[in-house]
């Protein structure tokens, strides 16, 4: 029975925030450390940590910066 209180509990905590989606475009050196293992970590950093509740997940993917979509990327070197 307390088990179905605590997941009550955090299902209106829930209900009193909101969530947000962020995403960061950056390029690395080619024999860089994947992002995938400190992102999370840069994310804890700074100011950022102290204005939310807390970080559910992040995503890293590579993308191609040489595809038209990212054409812009290539222009602003």
């Amino acid at each position: 029975m307390n088990e179905s209180r605590k997941m009550k509990e955090q299902k209106n905590k829930l209900n009193e925030q909101q969530g947000y989606k962020v995403e960061i475009i950056f390029t690395t050196p080619l024999n860089a450390v994947d992002p995938f293992n400190w992102i999370s970590k840069a994310v804890q950093e700074g100011e950022f940590k102290y204005q939310t509740n807390a970080v559910h997940t992040t995503s890293v993917e590579p993308i191609d910066i040489h595809s038209d979509e990212y054409k812009w990327l290539r222009d602003s070197v």
